[in-house]
């Protein structure tokens, strides 16, 4: 007589059956979530784009902006107004405590007053170029070509003049879409600054070497998403890192392919630490071949974990080679983040994950694992403390159409 097994209901089989089938979609689903899409969706609510903005005057040893004027004839002698100049750059930084405090490279945010002198001369100049024919045509006199000797001396006269100037710096929030406005700019501070000080080579083949490290404040009301910090005394060799900025050559201003509704959408770039470097300066570099570009400076490196490993402060482009100026491609630097956490304990700055960032994690858990209505209420939350916050605006639709 055969004996009986142990019965189960159909419907129990097929309960079964469905819920290991829900499981093993749900596991595929985060298996399929690659390290660059996690840093990505994670990373990039708290990478800023920088900019910096000088406008001021060249004034002669009497403090006025003006240039005294003469020709072969004294009856056509002139003093003409200098016009005010400016001069902007930008780059990219991150936000490591919920109060508004924000990592990025030291010429980010601050130029020397050489630097800035001869860039006013050399807008003086071409200022001069265009005025001054016209002011001699005006007074009886025909201009006559500069020369080159000409336009080094005008060059050298504008270059000794005292430089006069103000500089505010502005901190943007990206999106991950497209924008239909520019967002507005927060205005920040320099809190710790150690810029590139010491100069190495000689001629025409000097440079800076150093830290290149800034910390800058915004104010605001909000908690801003903070980038959590890794320990860059454990990155090896082969270890994979994504960077995330907002290299020039994709926004606008410099492409003029690309609209200016996507000037504030970070890129993200990846691969692996290439070698562990020392500067001229004997402080340590990682090199990358992950692509990084001017405006990248300052924007951060994450490891496999999400954690800022580094970060960007330059990359392929023009390089100085046995005497010699050449472009090579994927060898670029990073500098590790414990030397910016030396400058964060000496501030006593709370890098302690924010609310913001903590819900986004938990949002972005539910995503990849399928409950969108959750992931959508942790995104929601976010929008209800911050509604200017693009990137939870952004994932809020996702979770939805998902």
């Amino acid at each position: 007589m055969a004996s009986k097994g142990i019965g189960v209901p159909l419907k129990v089989l097929f309960s079964l059956f469905f819920a290991c089938f829900f499981m093993i979609a749900a596991a595929s689903a985060t298996d399929e979530i690659t390290l660059e899409n996690r840093v990505s969706y994670l990373g990039r609510p708290a990478v800023v784009m920088i900019t910096s903005e000088y406008v001021g005057n060249l004034e002669n040893d009497d403090g006025e902006s003006k240039v005294y004027l003469s020709s072969e004839d004294p009856e056509f002698e002139a003093e003409v107004e200098i016009p005010s100049f400016s001069a902007g750059f930008f780059g990219s930084g991150f936000v490591v405590s919920r109060d508004g405090y924000i990592v990025t490279n030291a010429h980010v945010v601050q130029e020397t007053e050489e630097e800035l002198r001869a860039e006013f001369a050399l807008q003086a100049l071409e200022w001069a170029a265009e005025e001054w024919p016209a002011i001699f045509v005006a007074n009886g006199d025909e201009p006559y070509p500069a020369t080159e000797d000409d336009l080094l001396e005008i060059y050298d006269l504008f270059l000794s003049y005292d430089l006069e100037c103000m500089q505010e710096i502005l901190v943007y929030f990206g999106s991950p879409a497209s924008l239909d406005r520019s967002p507005a700019g927060y205005p920040a501070e320099i809190r710790k600054i150690s810029p590139q000080e010491l100069w190495f080579g000689s001629g025409d083949y000097k440079y800076r070497s150093g830290k290149d490290l800034a910390i800058i404040k915004i104010e605001t009301s909000y908690e801003l998403p903070t980038a959590t910090l890794g320990d860059s005394g454990d990155v090896e060799v082969g270890d994979k890192v994504v960077v995330i900025g907002y290299p020039g050559v994709t926004t606008s201003w410099q492409n003029a392919e690309l609209s200016w509704e996507t000037d504030y959408v970070p890129t993200v770039t990846s691969g692996i630490i290439s070698a562990k470097k020392r500067l001229p300066d004997r402080s340590e570099a990682f090199q990358t071949d992950a692509a990084i570009y001017h405006g990248n400076s300052g924007g951060p490196a994450f490891n496999a974990d999400g954690e800022v490993i580094g970060i960007a402060t330059f990359g392929s482009g023009k390089t100085l080679v046995s005497g010699d100026w050449i472009d090579v491609q994927g060898y670029n630097f990073l500098i590790p983040i414990n030397v910016a956490k030396s400058f964060i304990s000496e501030l006593n700055i709370d890098t302690t994950p924010s609310e913001t960032t903590q819900a986004f994690e938990r949002g972005f858990e539910h995503y990849w694992n399928g409950s969108r209505s959750e992931a959508r209420g942790e995104f929601d939350a976010i929008l209800a403390l911050d509604p200017k916050n693009q990137y939870a605006a952004e994932y809020s639709s996702m979770a939805q159409r998902g």
